[in-house]
C-alpha cells in the first residue's frame, strides 16, 4: 500500500468536536469516514471510501480522493474549515 499525502491538507470540523481536524492523505480519509463520519450512508460517502481505498493502492490519483472525500462533506453537511 502506498502512503499519498495530499498536495493541500484539508481541515474538517466534526459534529461534537472542539476543534477542526486536519486530513493529509487518503488513509487519514478513509479512517475518518469509517469510524468518525455522522453518516454512514449516500452516494457520495461510499464515492469517497471507494476513491480513498483506489488512491491507497496506487489506482486513482490522491486528487480524485481529495474531491471526493469534499463531496461527501457536503453531502453530510460537514464543514471544510481549509
Amino acid at each position: 500500500m502506498l502512503s499519498v499525502i495530499w498536495d493541500n491538507a484539508l481541515a474538517i470540523l466534526l459534529p461534537g468536536m472542539p476543534r477542526a481536524m486536519e486530513i493529509k492523505d487518503p488513509r487519514n480519509a478513509m479512517f475518518v469516514l469509517a469510524e468518525k463520519w455522522p453518516v454512514t450512508y449516500g452516494r457520495a460517502f461510499q464515492r469517497a471510501l471507494a476513491f480513498c481505498a483506489k488512491a491507497i493502492e496506487g489506482k486513482c490519483s490522491p486528487s480524485k480522493a481529495r474531491l471526493a472525500f469534499l463531496a461527501a462533506a457536503r453531502e453530510a453537511n460537514v464543514v471544510v474549515v481549509r
